[in-house]
């Protein structure tokens, strides 16, 4: 009986383990969630539950590789994160997060056009991507693109209607130029 029970116990983390990234069927859960939730700092666990799941990889020797570029942002090395999530990305070409995170590092060195690429690739893999709709509404604003910044501020706040940053920079943008 012992021996079936383990025997269940890791088949189940072996397929817990074999759903990662945007494709986890938890996240349809964690989702309804925040739209269920009132209160931004109640769905901070929830948010990093999301985040949490958003970086695992598919397997082992990508997850090592976009580690290595974490640390890489970490200490403020974007040309060396932008290679190494390059190459979990041609290794996991459907990992969202490879592309939000080079996404980020390119916004961070000015290189927009790259960062609005990858955010697109991002929300093509993760529509629901709250981070990447962030920095193209960032991006947006810091291009004078007010229009653009406030439809995806909009879209925000349609997986996280009580988001602060969303709501006042919508408020913001709507009364100073739309």
């Amino acid at each position: 009986m012992k021996k079936k029970i383990l025997a269940i116990l890791v088949i189940l983390l072996i397929n817990f383990n074999a759903y990662s990234d945007q494709n986890d069927p938890r996240l349809e859960i964690l989702f309804n969630n925040l739209l269920q939730i009132k209160v931004e700092t109640k769905a901070r666990p929830t948010i990093a539950q999301i985040w949490s799941i958003w970086s695992i990889t598919p397997d082992k020797k990508t997850q090592a590789k976009f580690d290595i570029g974490n640390k890489f942002m970490e200490k403020r090395q974007f040309k060396e994160s932008i290679d190494i999530f390059s190459e979990v990305i041609n290794l996991q070409p459907n990992f969202a997060e490879a592309w939000n995170k080079r996404a980020t590092a390119y916004y961070i060195i000015g290189d927009y056009d790259n960062s609005i690429n990858d955010i697109y690739s991002t929300l093509d893999l993760e529509p629901r991507h709250f981070g990447a709709l962030d920095g193209l509404a960032q991006i947006y604003f810091n291009q004078d693109k007010y229009f653009e910044a406030t439809q995806i501020y909009r879209k925000i706040l349609k997986i996280i209607p009580y988001n602060k940053k969303a709501i006042m920079r919508l408020e913001y943008l709507e009364q100073s130029f739309i």
